[in-house]
């Protein structure tokens, strides 16, 4: 009998603890989540845009989704644009067509290439834009940055 009361008291001062840390230092999810159901509007709306980049960043856009009717459809957009696979892909195969590329649209390469994982490629694309402007300052720093 001693045995099962110690042993829920453990249990008991764990689930404690765990809500305590939880509750004065929460991460990103139970932030959003928590200021999502905020009675706050500006609150409520800045959770919800919050969870959505959490979802969106984690590659699940399904489920993000279901939150876009509720989000400003500009910002969704943007970043849609700017982020999601598919539109990344659009955006290389446009860069990919140009014959004469600068190195702004080598750079712009790299970014759409380093967001979809192609690391290499990225390198790469870096490594052309420096050779296209070895002067500016920006792709200097980004070639001296993948060359190390």
């Amino acid at each position: 009998m001693k045995l099962k009361l110690l042993i829920i008291l453990l249990l008991l001062s764990l689930l404690a603890i765990n809500f305590y840390f939880s509750q004065k230092k929460p991460d990103k999810y139970t932030q959003s989540k928590t200021n999502l159901s905020s009675l706050v509007g500006s609150t409520s709306y800045l959770g919800r845009l919050d969870f959505w980049h959490l979802l969106v960043q984690n590659g699940d856009w399904n489920n993000a989704a279901t939150l876009e009717n509720k989000l400003n459809p500009d910002q969704v957009t943007t970043y849609k644009l700017n982020h999601q696979p598919q539109e990344l892909q659009k955006k290389i195969a446009q860069i990919d067509i140009n014959n004469q590329k600068t190195a702004d649209n080598y750079i712009e390469l790299a970014k759409s290439q380093s967001l979809l994982g192609q690391n290499d490629q990225a390198i790469d694309s870096i490594k052309k834009a420096h050779q296209l402007d070895p002067v500016r300052p920006d792709v200097d720093r980004l070639f001296y940055l993948v060359s190390n």
